[in-house]
């Protein structure tokens, strides 16, 4: 296994410190499992502490590792916010402490906002901007917002990247990657979770966040998709205002649509406000493939007029043409019960990380059905759907892909929103449309012609190569240079274990040699000698018990002796 981990001093003081906090947190059972002194010998004398007992509440567990992840700072606050919303991977109680992370974080001092405001834009804020205000409206891990206003007069959100942010994380992803590497190879009961995936899907997405002028081409796409639509806007981006560091958009004003009480007292019908949200969701969903990601209330404001003002585009969930054709299978398996169908689509979707009792799995699928199907549309609750759902992926080692995630997540906070506006809201009616075309696109003459050119053309490829590569088989099978690699996976851990005793045993052995050694040398009173004992034969008994002592030692700290 390689190693990718940059071995600077700043990078093992930041290994050490992230060590130390989880150990002091109760974690340190799976630190000392990880091997660590073999990769970084600095840390041989590192011992970790606190570990929680074998058996401990999963809310006391899960509240340690939320006060862990705030101590550790912006890149593991953003990790914990993001498993907050990977309810397939933590228990519930974990995802509960996750979303505490999703509160305010404390704002950076407005003297370093300022700073990054110049050197981005070449001039101090109060210059450029007429009106800047001072306090921060929001901050997050990554940014805070400020209020501004344009020389046109334009009232804007300016967003500023905390201060170097960049180094933070891109040091903290390294020390991630690492670690994961070494859970997988070490940590047998957290390997199911493939913790190098979850990195590398982290690192990706953090990679995009960092970057403003991705959310900035982001808002001018959805606002492009939305000119037509006088029901729902989005905010234009001040270009000119604007680099990776700092982001200035429109300010739009509404009221959250959560708070029913001012809706209505505008004279806005919470029933068409449900049909106007869900129906430009629907389009994102499964005509766009393109989604804003994070639909709760404060994301969504109403204008005095009615109109549904989308803001906040930092996290953008896509739907690949897959994976909405296999969504779009899914309803036609539900509609026929289709339990081998759903279990293949099922098993399209997620990742199968152990061996699976599919009998069981049937079991549980079909648990869910009867539970649901009969079940009149407009009285679904869709969040209990999706943690059912969750929860047999959670019991039979299914993961399911990020994507997968963020569209359900999406999907659940918009039909919730819907059926606060209008409680008789019927999410089969407002999806029927849009699946039905999907639908129809997938079935189409046209689709079947292309994917039967694209098997055809597999096919030929396939029929073409055939007869070189089984020349070069025979050819290698003739001289003997086939060569067949047969890989035998044993828990890394064992390895660790026997590595361990190998070495005790060549101790004992190389002492025992010196024992006998020094007996034959004193026997035979090999000068020089002191009071008539050979002077090697002593330095050979002071060396065989200096190496047992260290050999015992080291078996009372590992507690096998």
């Amino acid at each position: 296994m390689k190693f990718s981990f940059k071995r600077t001093y700043k990078n093992l003081m930041r290994v050490k410190e992230i060590l130390q906090v989880l150990s002091k947190h109760g974690f340190g059972h799976i630190i000392s499992q990880l091997n660590l002194p073999h990769y970084i010998p600095s840390l041989r004398h590192f011992k970790p502490s606190n570990a929680l007992p074998l058996y401990i509440p999963e809310d006391t567990m899960a509240l340690r590792a939320r006060l862990a992840f705030q101590e550790l700072g912006p890149t593991f606050v953003k990790l914990g916010q993001i498993f907050s919303g990977r309810p397939d991977l933590f228990p519930d109680a974990f995802i509960q402490e996750f979303k505490k992370l999703q509160d305010d974080v404390p704002p950076f001092p407005r003297e370093e906002a300022f700073a990054v405001v110049e050197k981005e834009l070449g001039a101090p804020a109060h210059q450029i901007f007429p009106y800047f205000n001072e306090n921060v409206l929001a901050s997050g891990s990554i940014a805070q917002v400020h209020e501004a206003r344009l020389p046109d007069g334009q009232e804007v959100i300016v967003k500023i990247k905390r201060p170097g942010i960049n180094k933070i994380i891109a040091t903290d992803v390294a020390i991630l990657r690492f670690l994961a590497d070494l859970i997988e190879k070490y940590v047998e009961e957290l390997e199911f979770m493939q913790p190098g995936v979850i990195v590398d899907e982290f690192s990706k997405g953090i990679r995009k966040e960092l970057d403003f002028i991705l959310e900035a081409s982001y808002c001018e796409k959805f606002s492009a998709l939305l000119k037509d639509n006088p029901k729902v806007n989005s905010p234009d981006i001040f270009w000119q205002y604007s680099t990776s560091n700092l982001l200035t958009l429109q300010k739009l004003k509404g009221h959250n649509i959560g708070d029913l009480a001012n809706i209505q007292k505008k004279g806005i019908d919470p029933k068409g406000l449900a049909r106007d949200l869900t129906s430009i969701f629907m389009k994102q969903y499964f005509v766009w493939g393109l989604f804003h990601a994070d639909p709760h209330p404060g994301n969504i404001l109403v204008s005095d007029d009615g109109v549904i003002n989308l803001i906040d585009f930092g996290s953008v969930g896509h739907l690949s043409n897959e994976l909405k054709s296999q969504l779009s299978t899914t309803v036609l398996a539900l509609m026929d019960t289709d339990l081998d169908l759903l279990i293949e689509v099922y098993g399209d979707i997620g990742v199968f990380t152990g061996s699976v009792n599919t009998r069981e799995l049937k079991a549980d699928i079909l648990e869910v059905l009867d539970k649901y199907f009969y079940t009149p549309f407009e009285h679904l609750n869709f969040k209990n759907v999706f943690e059912d759902i969750v929860q047999i992926s959670w019991s039979h080692k299914v993961i399911l892909p990020r994507e997968f995630i963020v569209f359900a997540k999406s999907l659940v906070t918009v039909t919730g929103l819907a059926q606060e506006l209008d409680p008789e809201f019927n999410l089969g009616k407002a999806a029927a449309p849009h699946i039905t075309s999907i639908l129809q696109e997938k079935f189409s003459p046209k689709r079947m012609l292309s994917l039967s050119w694209v098997t055809l053309w597999s096919l030929t490829s396939l029929l073409q190569r055939l007869p070189s590569e089984a020349k070069e088989f025979l050819r290698r099978f003739k001289e003997g240079n086939l060569k067949v690699t047969i890989k035998h996976e044993v828990s890394a851990k064992y390895f660790s274990q026997v590595e361990k005793m190998s070495n005790r045993l060549v101790v004992s052995i190389i002492m025992g040699s010196i024992i006998i050694g020094a007996s034959l040398l004193s026997m035979a009173q090999v000068g020089p000698t002191f009071h008539g004992l050979s002077i090697l034969g002593i330095v050979g008994y002071v060396m065989a018990t200096f190496l047992g002592l260290c050999l015992t030692i080291s078996m009372m700290r590992s507690g096998r002796l």
